[in-house]
């Protein structure tokens, strides 16, 4: 399903309406379906031009380089799953449930679009010019999202954790990549799309984050020593 070309602000990053209008938007969104079709290796930027009835020449004035497209659809791509997933949190009241949908989308955006996840890690998020440049601004918005959510999470006493807010979001969404991924690789993508491993991951990560875990390990350790002394007073 390609993305919507939409206007909106996530956090203080704002996407343009186009700078050339509807005719940007257009080349964006052939540059979407093609990637998602065949790949982003595979995509020409003649198949581009031809997409939106210009020549390859006249396509170089809007797009400068294939690379320069690849940033252009990956950035529109996670900020208008920002702005989806803000609206959504937003109208969810328990940390518990907020972390459900973080990891299910995420999740499911690799699996529904693969090759544009792909193009993502190789061209944008593995450069080295990638540390300085908004695409990193922008992707920090959209994590942003699960980092806010631990944060009220924190505060309202449903979490506890030692780990620092970056190792929290690698941890989280770096295993559902990782699931995801490696679903996509043994060609059983559409196992995980029901919803029920990404329920399952993120309730991993809630006994392992949630203030009740440690509650539950200090009864469970008080119980046992105290059956132990017990059995000492007894043989006493």
């Amino acid at each position: 399903m390609r993305e919507p070309h939409t206007t909106l602000r996530v956090g203080n990053t704002r996407q343009r309406a186009g700078k050339w209008g509807d005719r940007e938007a257009s080349i964006l969104d052939a540059a979407w379906d093609l990637i998602a079709e065949r790949g982003f290796e595979a995509m020409t930027m003649a198949d581009v031009a031809k997409a939106v009835g210009l020549s390859e020449g006249s396509l170089y004035n809007y797009v400068p380089s294939k690379r320069d497209l690849a940033i252009r659809v990956a950035e529109r791509w996670f900020q208008n799953q920002s702005v989806s997933l803000a609206d959504t949190l937003s109208a969810l009241s328990s940390t518990r449930e907020k972390l459900y949908l973080l990891v299910h989308r995420h999740m499911m955006m690799i699996l529904d679009q693969p090759e544009l996840f792909l193009m993502w890690i190789r061209e944008v998020r593995a450069t080295d010019a990638y540390q300085t440049s908004s695409s990193r601004d922008i992707f920090r918005s959209y994590t942003g999202l699960l980092r806010e959510t631990l944060r009220l999470g924190k505060t309202a006493g449903e979490i506890q954790t030692l780990l620092s807010d970056d190792m929290a979001r690698d941890m989280i969404y770096g295993g559902a990549e990782h699931i995801a991924w490696t679903a996509i690789v043994q060609k059983r993508a559409a196992d995980l799309k029901d919803g029920k491993a990404a329920r399952h991951l993120s309730e991993t990560y809630w006994r392992a984050l949630g203030n009740t875990s440690g509650t539950s390990t200090d009864n469970t350790n008080a119980a046992t020593l105290a059956r132990i002394e017990k059995k000492l007073d007894r043989l006493a």
